[in-house]
């Protein structure tokens, strides 16, 4: 869960009035919460700063459009700071200028940053930045320094904090590839092959890869988003893998007893058709998943047959329907029967929907291995 989502508890959208709630709560500053006025906008240099700061310790949300009112001691020095009033930024104010100006200030760049505008009826804007706890940290910003959060602020960190930055980071990535990066990569490797192939994965095996919840939180965000998001189209897969095959055994079903009745006229009792490819040796059976393959990948059964079993001249197909069975010369079961078989299947949409959701989710398989061996 990000820091918006904490402060403005889970709200799908936000609105003026839940920022003025916000501001009306008077939520003290600490370790993930800063208010900046609107003016913090045109200081990019001192915004990364303060950004860097929160990536390099437990991440935060900065509210950007909101005065501060500080409380100060005896002596001067700061205690408290709370919000003051929202200071709406003018129309012109956009996010992706503001993203663009952070781009160059902070090195390297935080994964999962969120900047969120909020518009009010005027048009006028506030920002909600949220920067989550970074796993490539230290950040450093534009001063060449490394900085950390304290209570309502920032500090240029030691040297002996940024070098245990770099050694806890370091070892975590390794710990990373060895516990979820490499299991994870050899599942999507797998996937891809199957779908290449027209056969639907199981996207358990990608959440088990996940299941290490501690390794697991040190991921980029923007990398579970890709992840989770291959996961919920392997699911929708299943449907479309349910339809498109149901429709397969329809159309060879239909083919099939359409040649039997023109030339044998078979009793309609519903049983299953079955089929075995006939050699002077041997016999092999035609499955389902066979056939489903041979469909989906537009292959004549002689020609696919005679390339796996090329030892063997197979000449006949046997079909079996009605506790009878008709044997079919195999070059004129592909010709008057398989052939309508293939036309039907490649004019399908049910069919053409799940091929082009495995061609596309293969594609994605192999982008995410990409992604993830830059990490």
């Amino acid at each position: 869960m990000g820091f918006i989502e904490q402060f403005f508890k889970d709200k799908k959208e936000i609105k003026r009035e839940d920022i003025e709630f916000f501001v009306s709560q008077k939520v003290e500053e600490h370790m993930n919460l800063d208010y900046k006025h609107i003016k913090a906008y045109k200081d990019a240099d001192d915004l990364a700063k303060h950004i860097s700061s929160f990536a390099n310790s437990d991440g935060g949300l900065i509210v950007l459009g909101v005065s501060q009112n500080e409380i100060k001691d005896e002596n001067g020095k700061t205690t408290k700071i709370y919000p003051k009033k929202a200071t709406w930024g003018e129309v012109s104010l956009d996010k992706e200028s503001l993203e663009q100006k952070l781009m160059t200030r902070i090195k390297p760049l935080i994964n999962g940053l969120i900047i969120k505008p909020i518009r009010n009826e005027k048009d006028e804007v506030i920002f909600l930045i949220d920067i989550p706890k970074s796993g490539l940290a230290p950040h450093m910003s534009f001063d060449n320094k490394y900085h950390s959060r304290t209570n309502f602020g920032t500090r240029a960190m030691e040297h002996y904090e940024v070098a245990n930055l770099f050694r806890i980071n370091w070892t975590m990535k390794e710990k990373l590839v060895e516990k979820i990066y490499e299991p994870l990569c050899s599942v999507l490797e797998k996937h891809s092959e199957r779908l290449a192939n027209y056969s639907c994965p199981y996207n358990n095996e990608v959440e088990e890869s996940l299941s290490k919840t501690y390794y697991k939180i040190q991921m980029p965000f923007e990398l579970l988003e890709k992840i989770d998001y291959y996961i919920d189209r392997i699911k929708d897969l299943d449907k479309k893998e349910y339809y498109a095959r149901r429709a397969m055994d329809n159309i060879v079903k239909k083919i099939v007893l359409q040649y039997l009745e023109k030339e044998y006229h078979p009793s309609k009792d519903k049983q299953k058709l079955d089929f075995r490819v006939i050699s002077k040796e041997s016999q092999v059976e035609l499955n389902q998943h066979l056939i489903w393959k041979l469909l989906l990948t537009n292959q004549k059964i002689q020609t696919y047959f005679n390339r796996v079993y090329y030892q063997l001249l197979f000449e006949k197909i046997r079909i079996t329907y009605s506790n009878e069975t008709y044997h079919v010369n195999l070059s004129e079961f592909d010709e008057r029967i398989w052939k309508k078989c293939l036309k039907e299947a490649s004019e399908n949409t049910e069919i053409n929907a799940m091929k082009k959701s495995m061609e596309d989710l293969s594609q994605r398989a192999w982008n995410l291995i990409e992604e993830i061996t830059r990490y």
